[in-house]
């Protein structure tokens, strides 16, 4: 069972129980939330945890006039302050080469070499740092 699982049962319970303010500052101490939102029945309804984004799934890319457009599922329920996008000619040896700002889940690589294949990873960042990146997908520039 996660963090965030054991808590929002622990924030049900005192909520049962008619302990609501006192579970949010409880549950605020313990887990040291940024901001934690509790609507009329003591449920979580917005939260900051301290820790980095979730890792980036459903990457795709296509080749396009010379250019390989990534594009990937955006992480919806996180404060973002953007994605960094890695390149390389081999999975497990990539540099990051560009960013994309939280509300955009897509990157254009206008950098490529015909012929040439590329493995790209994407990651999430916020103020805690970096999540971990996506698994690596393979495009070949024809």
């Amino acid at each position: 069972m996660s963090n965030r699982q054991l808590i929002i049962i622990l924030i049900l319970v005192c909520a049962l129980i008619g302990f609501g303010f006192l579970a949010k500052q409880a549950i605020a101490a313990f887990m040291d939330l940024s901001r934690v939102s509790l609507n009329a029945a003591g449920i979580e309804t917005e939260a900051s945890f301290n820790m980095a984004p979730a890792r980036i799934t459903g990457i795709s890319g296509d080749v396009q006039k010379g250019a390989v457009k990534l594009q990937w599922s955006p992480l919806t329920k996180t404060r973002l302050n953007g994605y960094r996008v890695y390149r390389g000619t081999s999975p497990d040896v990539q540099l990051i080469i560009g960013a994309s700002n939280s509300n955009q889940s897509f990157f254009v690589d206008d950098d490529v070499e015909f012929g040439e294949t590329y493995y790209y990873r994407v990651s999430a960042v916020n103020d805690l740092g970096e999540g971990y990146t996506s698994s690596p997908l393979r495009v070949r520039v024809k």
